[in-house]
Protein backbone atom coordinates (compact mmCIF):
# COMPACT_ATOMS: atom_id res chain seq x y z
CA UNK A 1 0.00 0.00 0.00
CA UNK A 2 1.17 3.35 -0.56
CA UNK A 3 2.29 5.00 2.42
CA UNK A 4 2.40 9.30 3.44
CA UNK A 5 3.25 10.75 6.07
CA UNK A 6 5.43 13.91 7.76
CA UNK A 7 8.94 13.26 8.38
CA UNK A 8 8.28 14.33 11.83
CA UNK A 9 6.04 11.12 12.43
CA UNK A 10 8.69 8.53 10.63
CA UNK A 11 10.73 6.48 13.10
CA UNK A 12 14.44 7.52 13.21
CA UNK A 13 16.51 5.01 12.56
CA UNK A 14 20.47 4.58 14.34
CA UNK A 15 22.71 6.25 12.27
CA UNK A 16 25.34 3.97 10.98
CA UNK A 17 27.28 6.17 7.82
CA UNK A 18 29.30 9.06 8.45
CA UNK A 19 28.06 12.62 9.44
CA UNK A 20 26.33 14.58 6.55
CA UNK A 21 27.34 17.81 6.24
CA UNK A 22 27.51 19.80 3.30
CA UNK A 23 31.61 19.45 2.97
CA UNK A 24 30.81 15.49 3.35
CA UNK A 25 27.39 15.44 1.04
CA UNK A 26 29.03 13.69 -2.53
CA UNK A 27 31.18 11.08 -0.28
CA UNK A 28 28.17 9.82 1.98
CA UNK A 29 25.93 9.46 -1.03
CA UNK A 30 28.57 7.50 -2.90
CA UNK A 31 28.52 5.73 0.10
CA UNK A 32 25.25 5.01 -0.04
CA UNK A 33 25.54 3.63 -3.14
CA UNK A 34 28.23 0.70 -1.76
CA UNK A 35 26.17 -0.17 0.48
CA UNK A 36 23.41 -0.89 -1.87
CA UNK A 37 21.30 2.72 -2.28
CA UNK A 38 19.66 2.66 -5.81
CA UNK A 39 17.82 6.01 -6.78
CA UNK A 40 18.18 9.90 -7.67
CA UNK A 41 18.90 12.89 -5.03
CA UNK A 42 18.60 16.87 -5.76
CA UNK A 43 19.99 18.93 -3.49
CA UNK A 44 19.85 22.84 -3.31
CA UNK A 45 21.74 25.26 -1.06
CA UNK A 46 20.72 28.93 -1.50
CA UNK A 47 19.04 28.89 -4.80
CA UNK A 48 21.71 26.63 -6.70
CA UNK A 49 21.47 23.21 -7.12
CA UNK A 50 25.00 21.74 -5.54
CA UNK A 51 23.99 17.69 -6.12
CA UNK A 52 21.73 16.61 -8.66
CA UNK A 53 22.98 12.66 -9.48
CA UNK A 54 21.61 9.00 -10.06
CA UNK A 55 23.37 6.17 -8.05
CA UNK A 56 23.22 2.30 -8.32
CA UNK A 57 20.79 0.71 -11.26
CA UNK A 58 17.51 1.61 -12.33
CA UNK A 59 17.21 -2.23 -14.04
CA UNK A 60 19.47 -4.33 -13.17
CA UNK A 61 18.60 -7.12 -15.70
CA UNK A 62 19.91 -4.68 -17.97
CA UNK A 63 22.60 -3.00 -16.11
CA UNK A 64 20.91 0.33 -16.47
CA UNK A 65 22.33 3.08 -14.67
CA UNK A 66 20.52 5.62 -12.38
CA UNK A 67 20.29 9.29 -13.66
CA UNK A 68 19.13 12.51 -13.21
CA UNK A 69 16.21 11.87 -15.60
CA UNK A 70 15.37 8.03 -14.48
CA UNK A 71 11.26 8.23 -13.86
CA UNK A 72 10.82 6.96 -10.72
CA UNK A 73 6.90 6.01 -8.91
CA UNK A 74 6.59 8.80 -6.66
CA UNK A 75 4.28 7.08 -3.93
CA UNK A 76 1.84 8.88 -2.03
CA UNK A 77 3.02 12.29 -3.62
CA UNK A 78 -0.18 12.87 -5.86
CA UNK A 79 -1.40 14.06 -2.18
CA UNK A 80 0.51 17.11 -3.05
CA UNK A 81 -1.55 17.54 -6.60
CA UNK A 82 -4.39 16.94 -4.94
CA UNK A 83 -4.05 19.73 -2.30
CA UNK A 84 -2.64 22.46 -5.31
CA UNK A 85 -5.80 21.32 -7.11
CA UNK A 86 -8.64 21.65 -4.45
CA UNK A 87 -6.50 25.15 -3.37
CA UNK A 88 -6.64 26.37 -6.74
CA UNK A 89 -10.38 25.65 -7.47
CA UNK A 90 -11.58 27.35 -4.28
CA UNK A 91 -8.98 30.71 -5.57
CA UNK A 92 -11.04 30.57 -8.86
CA UNK A 93 -14.40 30.60 -6.72
CA UNK A 94 -15.44 27.31 -8.25
CA UNK A 95 -15.91 25.57 -4.75
CA UNK A 96 -15.48 26.61 -1.17
CA UNK A 97 -13.02 24.39 1.27
CA UNK A 98 -16.44 24.63 3.72
CA UNK A 99 -18.43 22.62 1.15
CA UNK A 100 -19.84 19.43 2.69
CA UNK A 101 -19.34 16.63 0.71
CA UNK A 102 -23.11 16.05 -0.21
CA UNK A 103 -22.65 18.92 -2.72
CA UNK A 104 -20.77 16.69 -4.70
CA UNK A 105 -22.01 12.97 -4.30
CA UNK A 106 -25.56 11.98 -4.02
CA UNK A 107 -26.96 9.52 -1.22
CA UNK A 108 -23.91 10.11 1.16
CA UNK A 109 -25.15 8.14 4.22
CA UNK A 110 -25.83 10.01 7.22
CA UNK A 111 -22.93 9.66 9.01
CA UNK A 112 -20.47 11.40 6.44
CA UNK A 113 -23.12 14.06 5.65
CA UNK A 114 -20.93 16.51 8.04
CA UNK A 115 -17.87 15.89 6.18
CA UNK A 116 -16.57 18.82 4.33
CA UNK A 117 -13.65 19.42 1.49
CA UNK A 118 -11.67 21.16 4.60
CA UNK A 119 -11.80 17.72 6.71
CA UNK A 120 -10.88 16.04 3.47
CA UNK A 121 -7.99 17.86 3.34
CA UNK A 122 -6.92 17.67 6.88
CA UNK A 123 -7.34 13.70 7.97
CA UNK A 124 -10.26 14.83 10.22
CA UNK A 125 -13.15 13.45 8.08
CA UNK A 126 -13.02 10.19 9.73
CA UNK A 127 -12.85 7.82 6.39
CA UNK A 128 -10.41 4.71 6.80
CA UNK A 129 -6.77 4.70 5.09
CA UNK A 130 -8.06 2.43 1.85
CA UNK A 131 -10.66 1.35 0.50
CA UNK A 132 -9.63 -1.98 -1.45
CA UNK A 133 -11.62 -5.02 -1.22
CA UNK A 134 -9.86 -8.43 -0.32
CA UNK A 135 -11.03 -9.71 -3.78
CA UNK A 136 -8.85 -7.32 -5.12
CA UNK A 137 -6.42 -8.43 -7.33
CA UNK A 138 -3.98 -5.84 -6.47
CA UNK A 139 -4.00 -3.37 -3.76
CA UNK A 140 -2.84 -0.51 -5.88
CA UNK A 141 -3.37 -1.54 -9.03
CA UNK A 142 -6.21 -3.35 -9.74
CA UNK A 143 -8.87 -1.59 -11.71
CA UNK A 144 -11.69 0.31 -10.11
CA UNK A 145 -13.44 3.19 -12.17
CA UNK A 146 -14.50 6.64 -10.10
CA UNK A 147 -17.84 5.74 -8.93
CA UNK A 148 -16.84 1.98 -7.45
CA UNK A 149 -13.76 3.75 -5.40
CA UNK A 150 -17.05 6.61 -4.33
CA UNK A 151 -19.11 3.57 -3.53
CA UNK A 152 -16.77 1.98 -1.78
CA UNK A 153 -15.35 5.07 0.17
CA UNK A 154 -18.94 6.25 1.55
CA UNK A 155 -20.08 3.07 2.50
CA UNK A 156 -16.61 2.30 5.32
CA UNK A 157 -17.47 2.92 8.70
CA UNK A 158 -15.83 5.95 10.35
CA UNK A 159 -13.37 5.41 12.63
CA UNK A 160 -14.79 9.24 14.01
CA UNK A 161 -17.34 11.87 13.64
CA UNK A 162 -16.38 14.01 11.17
CA UNK A 163 -14.35 16.94 12.43
CA UNK A 164 -13.89 15.08 16.08
CA UNK A 165 -10.26 12.98 15.32
CA UNK A 166 -7.24 12.91 13.43
CA UNK A 167 -6.48 9.99 11.17
CA UNK A 168 -4.51 10.13 7.52
CA UNK A 169 -6.70 8.46 4.81
CA UNK A 170 -6.00 8.08 1.35
CA UNK A 171 -9.74 7.37 0.15
CA UNK A 172 -9.91 11.29 1.51
CA UNK A 173 -8.12 12.23 -1.38
CA UNK A 174 -9.66 10.04 -3.46
CA UNK A 175 -12.61 11.46 -3.32
CA UNK A 176 -11.14 15.25 -3.44
CA UNK A 177 -9.88 13.72 -6.74
CA UNK A 178 -13.36 12.61 -7.80
CA UNK A 179 -14.21 16.74 -6.80
CA UNK A 180 -11.54 17.79 -9.00
CA UNK A 181 -13.28 16.17 -11.86
CA UNK A 182 -17.09 16.91 -11.22
CA UNK A 183 -16.37 20.53 -10.51
CA UNK A 184 -13.61 21.44 -13.92
CA UNK A 185 -15.11 18.80 -16.18
CA UNK A 186 -12.06 17.10 -16.74
CA UNK A 187 -10.57 14.16 -16.10
CA UNK A 188 -7.84 14.00 -13.06
CA UNK A 189 -5.15 13.66 -15.19
CA UNK A 190 -6.34 16.28 -17.92
CA UNK A 191 -6.64 18.72 -15.01
CA UNK A 192 -3.63 18.25 -13.28
CA UNK A 193 -1.37 18.46 -16.48
CA UNK A 194 -3.26 21.51 -18.00
CA UNK A 195 -3.20 23.42 -14.95
CA UNK A 196 -0.37 22.33 -12.90
CA UNK A 197 2.47 20.28 -14.34
CA UNK A 198 2.27 22.47 -17.52
CA UNK A 199 2.48 26.11 -15.21
CA UNK A 200 5.49 24.10 -13.07
CA UNK A 201 7.30 22.70 -16.39
CA UNK A 202 6.99 19.20 -15.52
CA UNK A 203 6.98 17.20 -18.23
CA UNK A 204 8.33 14.04 -16.93
CA UNK A 205 5.32 13.72 -14.44
CA UNK A 206 2.80 11.36 -15.53
CA UNK A 207 0.43 8.43 -14.67
CA UNK A 208 1.32 4.75 -14.62
CA UNK A 209 0.61 2.59 -18.02
CA UNK A 210 1.69 5.52 -19.91
CA UNK A 211 4.95 4.49 -21.44
CA UNK A 212 8.73 5.65 -20.23
CA UNK A 213 11.85 5.23 -22.76
CA UNK A 214 13.65 2.24 -21.07
CA UNK A 215 17.08 3.67 -20.73
CA UNK A 216 14.74 6.36 -18.14
CA UNK A 217 12.62 3.85 -16.77
CA UNK A 218 13.26 2.49 -13.02
CA UNK A 219 11.87 -0.76 -12.21
CA UNK A 220 11.18 -1.69 -8.55
CA UNK A 221 13.10 -3.67 -6.01
CA UNK A 222 10.73 -3.82 -3.15
CA UNK A 223 9.61 -6.74 -0.79
CA UNK A 224 6.59 -6.97 -3.39
CA UNK A 225 6.18 -7.30 -7.25
CA UNK A 226 3.36 -7.25 -9.73
CA UNK A 227 3.84 -8.55 -12.86
CA UNK A 228 6.92 -9.76 -15.18
CA UNK A 229 8.44 -6.14 -15.30
CA UNK A 230 7.75 -4.39 -11.84
CA UNK A 231 7.08 -0.72 -13.02
CA UNK A 232 4.60 1.58 -13.16
CA UNK A 233 4.02 1.68 -17.06
CA UNK A 234 3.30 -1.94 -16.38
CA UNK A 235 0.60 -2.36 -13.91
CA UNK A 236 -1.94 -0.70 -15.91
CA UNK A 237 -3.74 2.79 -16.00
CA UNK A 238 -3.98 4.51 -12.49
CA UNK A 239 -6.77 2.80 -10.86
CA UNK A 240 -8.92 4.91 -8.28
CA UNK A 241 -8.39 2.62 -5.73
CA UNK A 242 -5.31 4.92 -5.69
CA UNK A 243 -5.79 7.85 -8.24
CA UNK A 244 -5.16 11.63 -6.15
CA UNK A 245 -2.96 9.94 -3.41
CA UNK A 246 -0.93 7.52 -5.82
CA UNK A 247 -0.12 5.84 -9.34
CA UNK A 248 2.13 8.59 -10.50
CA UNK A 249 5.44 8.71 -11.54
CA UNK A 250 8.50 11.46 -11.85
CA UNK A 251 11.58 12.87 -11.38
CA UNK A 252 14.07 14.34 -9.35
CA UNK A 253 14.20 17.11 -11.18
CA UNK A 254 10.35 17.38 -11.71
CA UNK A 255 9.77 17.40 -8.26
CA UNK A 256 12.57 20.46 -8.06
CA UNK A 257 10.57 22.17 -10.21
CA UNK A 258 7.07 21.56 -8.42
CA UNK A 259 8.28 22.88 -5.63
CA UNK A 260 9.60 26.12 -7.36
CA UNK A 261 6.58 26.77 -8.98
CA UNK A 262 4.64 26.58 -5.74
CA UNK A 263 7.63 29.20 -3.93
CA UNK A 264 7.50 31.21 -7.54
CA UNK A 265 3.23 32.08 -7.69
CA UNK A 266 3.39 30.12 -11.00
CA UNK A 267 0.15 28.00 -9.38
CA UNK A 268 -1.41 29.27 -7.04
CA UNK A 269 -2.00 33.21 -5.80
CA UNK A 270 -0.26 34.22 -2.52
CA UNK A 271 -2.77 33.40 0.06
CA UNK A 272 -3.87 30.26 -1.36
CA UNK A 273 -0.02 29.54 -1.67
CA UNK A 274 0.44 30.62 2.34
CA UNK A 275 -1.94 28.35 2.76
CA UNK A 276 -0.70 25.67 1.46
CA UNK A 277 2.71 26.24 2.94
CA UNK A 278 1.08 25.94 6.01
CA UNK A 279 0.12 22.70 6.16
CA UNK A 280 2.95 21.17 3.81
CA UNK A 281 5.60 22.56 5.19
CA UNK A 282 8.94 20.27 6.19
CA UNK A 283 9.68 16.95 4.86
CA UNK A 284 6.99 15.22 2.99
CA UNK A 285 7.59 10.88 2.80
CA UNK A 286 5.55 8.14 0.58
CA UNK A 287 6.59 5.40 -0.39
CA UNK A 288 5.10 1.70 -1.40
CA UNK A 289 5.83 -1.95 -1.42
CA UNK A 290 6.73 -2.07 -5.04
CA UNK A 291 10.21 -0.79 -3.68
CA UNK A 292 9.93 3.38 -4.43
CA UNK A 293 10.72 5.89 -2.16
CA UNK A 294 10.39 9.57 -1.78
CA UNK A 295 11.22 12.27 0.37
CA UNK A 296 11.39 16.02 -0.71
CA UNK A 297 11.73 19.36 1.47
CA UNK A 298 9.25 22.17 0.70
CA UNK A 299 12.00 25.08 1.68
CA UNK A 300 12.06 28.45 -0.39
CA UNK A 301 16.12 27.95 -1.13
CA UNK A 302 17.37 25.30 0.28
CA UNK A 303 16.12 21.92 -0.06
CA UNK A 304 16.53 17.52 -0.86
CA UNK A 305 14.78 15.35 -3.05
CA UNK A 306 15.55 11.80 -3.32
CA UNK A 307 13.67 8.96 -4.74
CA UNK A 308 14.84 5.15 -4.64
CA UNK A 309 13.64 2.32 -6.55
CA UNK A 310 15.05 -0.60 -4.16
CA UNK A 311 13.15 0.35 -0.71
CA UNK A 312 12.11 -1.45 1.77
CA UNK A 313 10.15 0.35 4.95
CA UNK A 314 12.02 2.36 6.76
CA UNK A 315 15.09 1.50 5.31
CA UNK A 316 15.90 4.97 4.27
CA UNK A 317 14.78 6.91 7.16
CA UNK A 318 17.83 7.60 8.56
CA UNK A 319 19.41 9.26 5.24
CA UNK A 320 15.90 11.12 4.91
CA UNK A 321 16.72 12.42 8.58
CA UNK A 322 19.92 13.45 7.53
CA UNK A 323 19.28 15.42 4.42
CA UNK A 324 16.35 17.03 6.04
CA UNK A 325 18.37 18.54 9.07
CA UNK A 326 21.18 19.61 6.30
CA UNK A 327 18.57 21.54 3.98
CA UNK A 328 17.04 22.67 7.44
CA UNK A 329 13.96 20.76 7.17
CA UNK A 330 14.41 18.03 9.79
Amino acid sequence: MFLATLLALCPQAAASARPLTWDTLAARLEEEEKNGFSGAVLVMRDGAVVLDRGYGLANREQSLACTSATVFGIGSTPIDFTHVGILLLAESGQLELTDPITKYFADVPGDKRAITLGHLMSARSGLPDFHDLPGDRDKDHAWIDRAEAVRRILAQPLLFEPGQGESHSHSAWGLLAAVIELVSGQSYAEFTRENLFAPAGMADTGFFGEPVAAERLAIGYGPKSDGEVNAPPYWGPTSWLVLGSGGQVSTTGDMQRWVTALHDGKLLGPEMTRRYFASSGGTLVGGDLYGFYIAYSTGPRTRMILISNASRPGQYRELTDALARLVGAG
